[in-house]
């Protein structure tokens, strides 16, 4: 059953374009190394609903082929740099795994 990875993440102030440019491509990098990723995005809420988002203020959301891929993404080179990337630019994270 596919696996939606959430991943949203309050940015710190002075967070660049650049910075962010940087982690969509390393996150879009994904696809096709990992095994099981279906789909990658990244981006801020909708302006009409962000007041609902508790100041988070970024995410990332991904679709995995099945708990086993999750699993191994979790560990997976590719995916570790997108992490590494993100951990400097935010103070808080929720991570969040639902089977869909």
């Amino acid at each position: 059953m596919p696996i939606f990875h959430a991943v949203l993440f309050k940015l710190k102030s002075g967070v660049s374009e650049a910075q962010l440019a940087e982690l969509r491509a390393a996150g879009e990098g994904m696809l096709g190394a990992i095994p099981g990723l279906q789909s990658f995005h990244m981006g801020p809420p909708v302006p009409s609903t962000a007041h609902r988002a508790q100041g988070f203020n970024m995410a990332i959301m991904t679709i995995i082929d099945t708990e086993e891929n999750l699993l191994a993404y979790a560990g997976h080179p590719a995916h570790l740099k997108v992490h590494n990337l993100r951990l400097p630019l935010c103070d808080e994270t929720v991570v969040y795994d639902l089977e869909i």
